[in-house]
């Protein structure tokens, strides 16, 4: 079976790191949890089967595990089956393999699926969010939380009326939201592993939290440390905004990406509908840096001149 899969280590440590943040999802909501990420993987493997099959010695690439399941993690634990589905295909299809496959996307493929689902489906990605079990065994032990549902996410109050969810709440992950997103605690040991085994840069994840923090006290004039623990900015900056192919090669590119990721994160937040801004400021400067770099490219070779 594996030989039909391309190796690619860093694929691997990436889906590692993710382990435990789908164990506590499962916890928090219930086992269809479960059942999301396997469908989303099992639609993404086979959409870019479907594009690379008539390749001679094609091999999908371990990569798709990723986006699936970052896809997954990503949305409520509440959207129907189909339309997670819908967003694995954009996003294998759109993100990735119309543009010649692994390696050649311009864009983040799972955000790009996750912002078709929110485009297409607003309802299902804004209105229905659950509250999640706080003791063990929690999820493990039902297939979904029982609907004790809440219209808004801790980002959402946040930005609305200005309210921090408790400190310990946001930092655990024991509040309501993506399923992926909630805990900060095991995003940051996420981060360590994925710096040490060199998986992941460093350098965008810096830049992107000190745009991020600096734009947070010019627009809203308070404590960025909520703003950064509520919502999916964290789960973002450490495996969105860290895909070594979207992501900038120049080293100065590197910092402006995440610089303009922050920036764009606080502005979408501050003055558009979307409370959780981080998918569309992810696309947008995926849309600008290969510009950015071509043109800091062309200034280097022109001073060696």
């Amino acid at each position: 079976m594996l030989k039909f899969f391309m190796k690619q280590k860093n694929m691997q440590r990436m889906l590692l790191a993710l382990l435990p943040i789908i164990f506590f999802s499962i916890f928090l909501f219930g086992w269809r949890i479960f059942l999301i990420i396997i469908i989303t993987n099992l639609v993404a493997v086979f959409t870019e089967y479907l594009f690379i099959r008539q390749r001679k010695n094609g091999k999908i690439s371990q990569a798709v595990f990723v986006t699936g399941t970052l896809l997954a993690l990503s949305l409520p634990p509440t959207i129907p089956f189909w339309m997670a589905s819908v967003g694995a295909i954009v996003a294998v299809t759109f993100g990735k393999m119309v543009f010649g496959g692994f390696g050649m996307n311009v864009f983040n493929p799972a955000m790009v699926g996750r912002t078709s689902i929110y485009v297409s489906f607003a309802n299902a990605m804004t209105v229905r969010w659950l509250k999640p079990f706080t003791s063990f065994p929690g999820g493990f032990a039902t297939y979904l939380k029982p609907a004790h549902l809440t219209s808004a996410t801790p980002i959402t109050v946040l930005r609305d009326s200005g309210i921090s969810t408790k400190f310990s709440d946001l930092f655990f992950g024991t509040i309501s939201g993506s399923i992926g997103e909630t805990s900060a605690l095991l995003v940051i040991i996420a981060t360590i592993y994925l710096i040490f085994t060199k998986t992941a840069k460093w350098q965008v994840m810096l830049s992107t939290i000190l745009s991020f923090t600096a734009f947070i006290l010019i627009f809203y004039r308070s404590n960025p440390l909520p703003y950064i623990l509520s919502g999916g900015l964290l789960f973002g900056v450490v495996f969105i905004a860290t895909d070594p192919v979207s992501m900038p090669k120049n080293k100065t590119a590197v910092w402006i990406f995440g610089g303009l990721v922050g920036f764009l994160t606080v502005f979408i937040r501050k003055f558009s509908l979307f409370a959780e801004g981080f998918m569309f400021s992810i696309i947008l400067a995926n849309t600008f840096m290969p510009i950015i770099e071509y043109t800091l490219n062309k200034s280097k070779q022109k001073g060696k001149k």
